[in-house]
């Protein structure tokens, strides 16, 4: 019997020599992601600045510069900090904050691929079709509706 539980336990320490793949897998998929959201905040920051303020037609969220580039300087710093697997644990706060603040303003009203971009290293058919359906609509909106 005593030499089963020992077996078990060598086992047991195999597996657990592979412990470091399922955070390793997490943050290679994160990194795509942050860096396609920080890229398309410092590409368009003034537009971005803009929407984070108008309360109008974007978030309405005060001191809209200093948010902006918080929110920035996560998505960007955050991808390639869990690309490196540095400071992780301390990245992964800012960028927990961003993105609950992201999902619940942004997201849930508007759908996951909102901002979803056409082009690009991480661009795909699903974040094409996506962007091309935002096009589509911005369109409709400008021809039929009062898009001002």
């Amino acid at each position: 019997m005593i030499n089963f539980f020992i077996q078990l336990h060598t086992k047991f320490m195999l597996i657990q020599k592979a412990d470091f793949l399922a955070p390793l897998t997490l943050r290679l998929y994160l990194v795509p992601i942050m860096w396609m959201a920080g890229m398309h905040k410092v590409t368009g920051f003034e537009n971005t600045v803009a929407w984070f303020g108008n309360a109008d037609w974007g978030l309405g969220l005060p001191f809209p510069t200093l948010l902006a580039g918080l929110a920035t300087g996560a998505e960007v710093f955050g991808a390639i900090f869990l690309l490196l697997g540095f400071a992780v644990r301390w990245i992964s706060i800012p960028l927990l904050i961003t993105m609950l603040v992201a999902a619940i303003s942004v997201h849930m009203e508007n759908g996951w691929l909102a901002v979803a971009e056409s082009s690009g290293l991480f661009a795909n058919e699903r974040t094409i079709a996506a962007a091309e359906r935002l096009s589509a609509a911005k369109e409709i909106l400008q021809q039929y509706g009062n898009y001002e």
